[in-house]
């Protein structure tokens, strides 16, 4: 049976939902994109045969490129970013145990490396208005068995590097950047991963840098860069011969990856001055729109790169509607907008590993209670209940394009209380 047509309305100003004419029809620019030096280098590496982590060209090319670009001293391409984060996991020497502080909203690839490592993912709370790991939240939760504050920059903006890193340093333990979504942000002039210990990156194709899967470990340590390079290669002595070193494992990516990193490398400083221009002002704009709230920043973030655009919304200024039928209605009216980041601390993987017996045979059952006690993040609650974000793509086109998603949200929140 064919599916019924949507009610046509007689109003001008009807929810498409409703059967109004939508703001927008057309659909916002593709990601990613490509041009002829991107099917180059693809072909380069391809007709040259050497694809391999070895002998690769463009593995040690973007290596010392992306180093560059950020002002770090060493990098080490990985098949993606949750195996950058594991690596530098591996390589500091975090294990069973061991707790590592972390942020709950983030994407879940965050919180699998620690329990990869079988440490412990202690989850600090979220700061509501920036989105980012609540810097405030993070002193009780340290204890005798921190060894990581590993802050994510989400949505290409800055964690509160200054109150993380003061932490760490009064506790002597490393901090871990997740930048997997930061490429390029800064805090205090400063590049994003390169903050901390260790910053890690991801290029998967969704990444304002995209290769389709791939990732990066970068440091100023010269020692975590030469173990990061050992743990990538089943731990074998770099300097030669076949004695294995360490325990390690294959992290080691083929040359196409790297050969398209290479050629979108030299667009992406173009691409970055559309996205941060649209971003900030359709912050600027939807913050004119009743129960709308965009993603803040620090004041010390002096560059977002927007990843995502991250909002929040006010349910009672949109007629008490459920954001499910927000994002609905937002949908038919031509906005490709999601429901923000599930709370990870109550997801049931984390229960799954905590009863697994690998973890049983770690941490006793008094340890593991005390955990579950003391796994509550209220407001991040809050903010994953009422947050919606964009992919970067939207910001990528025209200013049109972003007046479009600002048309849309009015229109939605004046008709509400239709939903």
């Amino acid at each position: 049976m064919a599916p019924k047509a949507a009610a046509v309305s007689s109003d001008p100003n009807a929810l498409a939902l409703n059967g109004g004419t939508p703001v927008r029809t057309k659909p916002f620019p593709s990601w990613p994109q490509t041009n002829e030096l991107d099917e180059a280098n693809i072909l380069k590496s391809l007709r040259n045969h050497r694809w391999c982590t070895f002998d690769g060209e463009f593995i040690p090319k973007f290596e010392k490129a992306w180093a560059a670009r950020l002002g770090v001293g060493g990098c080490v391409i990985t098949p993606c970013g949750t195996h950058a984060l594991h690596m530098a996991l591996e390589i500091l020497g975090i294990g069973p145990g061991d707790e590592v502080l972390v942020s709950p909203y983030t994407y879940i690839a965050t919180i699998d490396a620690i329990l990869l490592s079988y440490a412990l993912p202690v989850f600090v709370d979220s700061d509501v208005r920036t989105f980012q790991l609540d810097p405030d939240d993070i002193e009780h939760r340290v204890t005798e068995h921190t060894r990581a504050i590993l802050p994510v920059h989400i949505f290409g903006a800055p964690a509160h590097m200054g109150k993380i890193l003061a932490i760490a340093e009064k506790h002597n333990v490393p901090v871990i950047e997740d930048a997997c979504q930061g490429h390029l942000a800064e805090w205090r002039g400063k590049k994003l991963g390169t903050l901390g210990t260790v910053g890690c990156f991801s290029f998967q194709e969704t990444k304002n840098l995209p290769a389709g899967e791939a990732g990066a470990l970068v440091s100023n340590r010269e020692d975590l860069i030469a173990r990061a390079y050992t743990f990538r290669n089943f731990g074998l002595n770099p300097k030669g011969g076949d004695r294995y070193a360490v325990r390690g494992t294959k992290y080691r990516i083929s040359d196409f990856a790297a050969a398209v990193l290479m050629a979108q490398l030299t667009r992406l400083d173009k691409v970055c001055a559309i996205r941060e221009k649209h971003g900030a002002y359709l912050g600027e704009e939807l913050k004119k729109i009743p129960g709308v709230m965009p993603q803040e920043h620090y004041p010390e973030s002096t560059r977002q790169t927007y990843y995502c655009f991250g909002l929040r919304y006010d349910k009672e200024r949109f007629s008490g509607a459920p954001r499910e039928k927000v994002i609905k209605a937002l949908n038919a009216e031509g906005m490709p907008i999601n429901a923000g980041y599930p709370p990870l601390n109550k997801e049931p993987f984390i229960e799954d590993n905590l009863t697994s017996r690998g973890f049983r045979s770690v941490y006793s059952k008094e340890r593991l209670d005390g955990y579950r006690e003391r796994n509550e993040c209220p407001h991040n609650d809050e903010l994953c209940a009422t947050s919606m974000y964009f992919l970067q793509q939207v910001l990528i086109g025209s200013k049109s394009d972003v007046d479009d998603i600002v048309e849309a949200f009015a229109k939605v929140q004046k008709n509400a209380a239709m939903l």
